[in-house]
């Protein structure tokens, strides 16, 4: 971030209890503009940048919803379901607009694990390059995530 000011009022936004409950940033105790350039630089070392896992996301994110809350596979061992919900939620960032609320539950159904991301978790890594801080339950490893959607190096971009 080239400001320091404008970081601080970011951060303030990001905090638990002001735009939503749990925050943005996890229990991670690093700066805003430190964990943007970590997650920037791991999507650099698998020839890729935010907007190529965003618009991946978004595919994802469209097919989701589109299925009526019903789970549909998405890849070959991926599975997705669009939970919905009410409202909207702002970008910390300001003046981004509202994005609707909802989660979209990815699972990897070789590992059993599962992601969790929103309308405005595919803005904020976009945009802004921010996939949350660590400890958030909306975080998605950037590197892990692009491998899972088939992206990088080792995907079929």
């Amino acid at each position: 971030m080239k400001h320091i000011p404008q970081e601080r009022r970011i951060v303030e936004r990001m905090v638990p209890g002001v735009l939503c409950l749990e925050g943005f940033l996890g229990s991670d105790p690093r700066s805003l503009s430190e964990i943007i350039e970590t997650d920037r630089r791991a999507l650099e070392d698998i020839g890729l940048d935010c907007q190529s896992v965003a618009r991946r996301l978004e595919k994802v994110y469209e097919i989701a919803v589109a299925n009526l809350e019903r789970p549909v596979q998405v890849g070959t061992d991926l599975e997705a379901v669009h939970l919905s919900a009410m409202g909207r939620i702002p970008c910390p960032w300001g003046g981004c607009g509202l994005w609707p609320k909802g989660d979209v539950v990815l699972t990897d159904r070789t590992t059993g694990r599962v992601y969790r991301f929103t309308a405005l978790s595919m803005h904020l890594i976009g945009l802004h390059g921010f996939f949350q801080g660590r400890g958030h339950r909306y975080r998605l490893e950037p590197d892990e995530i692009a491998r899972l959607l088939g992206l990088g190096k080792e995907g079929s971009q």
